[in-house]
């Protein structure tokens, strides 16, 4: 199966989008992925929008997570120069002067986050490490696995990665957070309103930032175009967590179909 996959990668991108904007008209009609917690989830964030209104929405959003299941699979066959012509850093210099150590970017599942971790991990070469939690399918996590650490990314499982940050703390290394999802451990969790619900956040980069006097920045993705990026650092201090979420949700409520509506985010 890994060779259908290198095989699709070997297509051109003009030729992977055709196949997405045939392939999310299937899901949306025949197998809509996830379609009651993608419907629910936009009722709840966007109580004010008519039921077309929300259909449009979820029609945009399954053309978007087919565009990136499509790009991600293009990073197999991708080089260096192919991501740096789509994807543009527009501030790298407040990340390539940053004079502490240790670097955390956190940001979420919006745009496209496998080209947003292959383009830092191109940028900067030095130690990225991903933070990742194992898919419980073996076959795509190795899949996955293989996509992310092609430009040189390091992953670290979640469990273990506390430890190894505090421990490496005086090392010059980047550490690279997804952190929108629902947090595993409900024992250190920071509660807010968030897309206008009642939402836990994990407080973990906030807690590593005071431990290791890490610097944090927020890593704004845009897309500009059907295959095409940009990147904009905001440095976050104090108060790590909320300005986090405050900037992830101005970010998604810009173009809320590009944010990954599919994931179960208030199921606690």
């Amino acid at each position: 199966m890994f060779y259908l996959f290198q095989i699709l990668s070997k297509l051109s991108i003009k030729n992977l989008y055709l196949l997405s904007d045939t392939s999310h008209r299937i899901v949306y009609y025949f197998f809509p992925y996830r379609n009651k917690i993608i419907t629910k989830n936009l009722k709840q964030v966007f109580p004010e929008k008519s039921k077309k209104n929300i259909k449009n929405l979820k029609k945009c959003f399954y053309a978007y997570f087919l565009d990136v299941i499509f790009e991600t699979i293009k990073l197999l066959d991708f080089s260096e120069k192919d991501l740096q012509q789509r994807v543009k850093i527009k501030n790298p210099n407040i990340i390539t002067t940053e004079k502490k150590k240790s670097i955390i970017i956190i940001s979420g599942h919006y745009s496209n986050w496998e080209w947003l971790l292959a383009t830092i991990s191109i940028f900067w070469k030095k130690k990225t490490y991903a933070i990742y939690k194992p898919l419980s399918n073996k076959f795509f996590n190795k899949l996955i696995f293989k996509i992310r650490t092609k430009f040189g990314a390091k992953m670290l499982k979640k469990k273990h990665a506390g430890r190894f940050i505090i421990k490496n703390a005086e090392k010059s290394n980047i550490y690279f957070f997804l952190s929108d999802q629902v947090p595993e451990n409900l024992n250190n969790v920071y509660r807010t309103s968030f897309l206008q619900a009642n939402t836990c956040f994990s407080t973990g980069v906030e807690r590593l930032s005071l431990k290791t006097n890490a610097s944090v920045f927020y890593a704004e993705m845009k897309k500009i175009k059907k295959g095409f990026y940009t990147i904009e650092f905001f440095k976050i201090n104090n108060n790590i967590t909320q300005k986090y979420i405050e900037k992830l949700e101005k970010t998604i409520l810009q173009e809320p179909q590009n944010w990954l509506w599919s994931h179960n985010r208030w199921k606690r």
